[in-house]
């Protein structure tokens, strides 16, 4: 299992900077233990394993405490029984017929006594077998599960990269004396608690500037109401990690554990794409006051995508971190469906900025930003060219440059805007060139973009709309 590997690392480079060389099983015990178990609000869940198994009432007329002798049944687990998802964390399930079952091998290992059906490859019923599996394996998943960050959608990600998996491990008595310190909080979240301390911590943030709020949760079995830490968002990670590694595609591992394990996989973060936005917002924004968004503003985006859509797209890129709701302002097929940003709310115009920095990333081209902007100038001085009477032809045909789904019917309907501009004095000098250009630039773009520049013009138009509005 993966989350063994990840232990293993870890602990090879715990020993190095501690000066030590502990066995993943006395890690477990000196390390892992006294801030994971040995409190009746344990950090880590791992289903029906022996720290959530009753203790006999024999055990317990004992003078040892209920946490040492979970450990010691934990010890006896590893030492007597066939590994299993009870106590080597992400393994198959003791019972063949689970979900979490797994296949059953033939590969060379320790025999076990049940036949299985015969094969017509082999004349004689072959024996099932399970693979050797060493004992320090089994304690280094439960510290590399330790070490998984949880994301939006039950996600946990792996990665091997020692400098995170430190960051990881130093939040660990961080949570311990968060869960202390608040009361009524659940407890066995630590996945969920990586992602957000993760996130925190590739910031610059420690112990003392942690401020993270529990959310209100209903148990839907009891109906009682329970605080538990708020699972972050997959975006923010991946921004928070584009920000601290810039120029780095970096590798990660995502599963869940469950009544039914899932496997995403191993997925690519293009960090130096996800980071474009804000190197756009340095170079075209920051310098336009009511432009410019702020890292958390940015941080705050909402995906379209779930992290288990999003990684259907095999690297998690700027396309897989679409902001939600943007489609909702593409232009249609029916232009009755076309809808516009009401920016005169504070809210609207935030997802207006957030939209447009999107965009801008997504075509990669600055001049693109510049031309939408001259663009929506003219539509608006031609529509101011028609009068006031009300709904006039340059309003509609203003409508359907602004509602075009393709680029035939964009370059026919600015056409037809040139076609009507000859002669007037309040347009731009040199709008014929600017819808020359565009239309040159638009044939060169890839087809999924273009709605996506049509939209970013639809969004420079609603801007200068309100701003005329103000005065």
């Amino acid at each position: 299992m993966y989350t063994s590997f990840i232990g293993k690392k870890f602990l090879a480079a715990w020993n190095l900077r501690e000066g030590k060389n502990l066995t993943a099983r006395q890690f477990f015990d000196e390390v892992l233990f006294p801030v994971f178990f040995d409190d009746e609000r344990h950090l880590l869940h791992v289903s029906n394993s022996p720290f959530f198994q009753s203790i006999s009432a024999k055990d317990l007329a004992g003078s040892k405490r209920e946490p040492e002798i979970r450990r010691e049944n934990l010890h006896h687990a590893v030492a007597t029984k066939k590994p299993n998802a009870s106590f080597f964390v992400g393994f198959a399930a003791e019972d063949a017929s689970a979900t979490t079952s797994g296949q059953m091998t033939v590969m060379p290992g320790k025999p076990v006594d049940t036949p299985v059906l015969e094969n017509s490859l082999f004349p004689a019923p072959r024996m099932p077998t399970v693979l050797a599996i060493d004992a320090e394996e089994i304690y280094a998943s439960w510290i590399g599960e330790g070490l998984a960050a949880g994301v939006s959608g039950g996600f946990y990600l792996l990665t091997d990269r020692e400098d995170l998996l430190w960051g990881i491990f130093e939040g660990w008595k961080v949570y311990r004396k968060y869960l202390t310190q608040t009361p009524n909080l659940k407890g066995r979240q630590i996945e969920t608690w990586n992602g957000q301390w993760l996130a925190h911590w590739l910031d610059g943030g420690d112990a003392n500037t942690l401020k993270i709020e529990p959310e209100k949760k209903v148990d839907q079995k009891t109906k009682q109401e329970y605080w538990a830490v708020p699972t972050l968002e997959w975006t923010k990670l991946v921004l928070a990690l584009c920000r601290r590694f810039p120029g780095e595609v970096m590798t990660i591992y995502a599963y869940n554990l469950s009544q039914t394990n899932t496997t995403l996989g191993f997925l690519n973060l293009n960090l130096p794409e996800v980071h474009r936005l804000y190197e756009l917002r340095d170079k075209v924004f920051i310098n336009q006051p009511d432009s410019a968004l702020t890292y958390q503003q940015i941080a705050d985006l909402e995906p379209y995508f779930s992290f288990k859509t999003a990684c259907k797209f095999g690297v998690i890129g700027l396309r897989a971190i679409e902001p939600n709701k943007l489609r909702e302002y593409l232009p249609q097929n029916d232009p009755k469906k076309n809808k516009d940003l009401n920016l005169t709310k504070e809210e609207s115009h935030k997802q207006f900025l957030i939209f447009k920095l999107w965009i801008c990333a997504m075509l990669n081209k600055t001049e693109l930003l510049e031309l939408a902007g001259q663009l929506a100038d003219i539509l608006v001085k031609f529509e101011n060219s028609g009068g006031d009477r009300g709904t006039t032809k340059e309003d509609r045909l203003s409508d359907q440059v602004r509602s075009a789904t393709n680029l035939r019917t964009f370059a026919d309907k600015w056409g037809e805007v040139l076609a009507k501009m000859s002669g007037l004095a309040d347009l731009p000098e040199n709008a014929a060139e600017t819808i020359r250009a565009i239309i040159h630039q638009a044939v060169k773009m890839p087809g999924d973009h273009f709605p996506l520049f049509v939209a970013l013009m639809r969004f420079e138009y609603n801007y200068l709309k309100s701003q005329a509005s103000k005065k």
